[in-house]
């Protein structure tokens, strides 16, 4: 990995997107690196927003490791239903646990989480994959309720996997948490409901790995997925084409929605898309452990691995990959102590 595409958090200046992959690779794909294969044998993954997308990829590939029980979550149960089917066909002896509801619901998730440590004897994984399309208008226009549930999905839904995830990995002095967040949580206009929330949970993986780091050997992280086509999208596209049977999450008669599926429409005009199994790749690359020194930082999907680990020194002394305040020499916030 070329020095030039590290990301240092505290250059206002720094690029959003800073490898040059589309897809998984084989140091990111369990299908075909069996020593990955094997790092991920046994293990109880959890994986919220599972239903299709990045989620249904993430299920697959941890299932070509053979772990121990997949937990997977989601809005649908049909969809839920074919990611099961789908993980099953893959590795037939994996136990899988199957539940339907919103990860801003507290009581549903320490529900969900407490029978899975009970049915499977621990969780070693919790992947919080799930979020919602935000509207694409700038701060004084759009609809309250559509950016705040915007933040909550995104931002209650890690909270809540993580405080009801925690004592379960705590208990067993180990475990890995992985948030998808998205470079556009460095951007500035006209998301401000995705950017705040994708932020966010970048600064609490960090906190997470602060708070656990030491004496529970928890590690956490904040990834970048790629710019991926899934509900995000095709929600916006079909709104800006009329076609409103499909929606989710775009809704008639909700201010702003018209407007904001044009205006994403436009940007996205030109987008080059990444492949799910890229951010899923590299979910299973960070719950193998081999990038245990990314802990509390944001990782991109589009690095590869190899680079990540051969400059960990580098990383760490110059305190890359974290979102902090440009002041000058002034260091506000002290580094991470690994």
């Amino acid at each position: 990995m070329p020095p030039n595409i590290c990301l240092d958090m505290t250059n206002t200046h720094a690029e959003r997107f800073l490898g040059d992959l589309h897809d998984s690779y084989f140091g990111t794909d369990p299908r075909i690196n069996q020593d990955l294969a094997r790092s991920l044998n046994g293990l109880n993954v959890v994986i919220a927003g599972a239903g299709r997308g990045i989620g249904r990829a993430a299920a697959e590939m941890f299932s070509h490791g053979a772990p121990k029980s997949l937990g997977i979550i989601a809005l649908e149960q049909d969809e839920l239903d074919e990611t099961k089917r789908l993980c099953l066909e893959i590795n037939k002896s994996i136990r899988v646990k199957t539940g339907v509801f919103d990860v801003s619901d507290s009581a549903a998730c320490q529900d969900f989480l407490e029978q899975a440590d009970k049915d499977f004897n621990g969780i070693d994984v919790i992947v919080m994959n799930a979020g919602r399309p935000p509207q694409w208008l700038p701060v004084a226009e759009g609809d309250p309720n559509v950016w705040w549930n915007t933040v909550e999905v995104s931002l209650r839904g890690a909270y809540n996997f993580s405080r009801y995830g925690l004592p379960i990995m705590q208990r067993r002095k180990q475990g890995r948490i992985i948030f998808t967040s998205s470079a556009g949580a460095h951007s500035n206009r006209g998301i401000s409901a995705y950017i705040l929330a994708k932020l966010s949970i970048v600064r609490l993986a960090e906190i997470i790995h602060v708070e656990n780091f030491k004496d529970y050997n928890i590690k956490a992280f904040a990834i970048h997925p790629g710019s991926i086509p899934t509900r995000f999208y095709h929600d916006f596209k079909d709104k800006a084409e009329g076609k409103t049977e499909q929606l989710r999450y775009l809704k008639e008669g909700v201010e702003g929605e018209e407007k904001s599926a044009r205006i994403a429409m436009s940007f996205f005009e030109k987008a080059k898309w990444d492949t799910p199994y890229m951010a899923a790749g590299m979910m299973t690359a960070l719950a193998s452990g081999q990038l245990d020194s990314m802990s509390g930082r944001y990782v991109d999907s589009a690095l590869r691995v190899e680079g990540l680990v051969e400059q960990k020194e580098i990383i760490a002394e110059h305190d890359r990959y974290r979102v902090r305040l440009n002041a000058g020499e002034a260091r506000l916030i002290p580094k991470l102590d690994f």
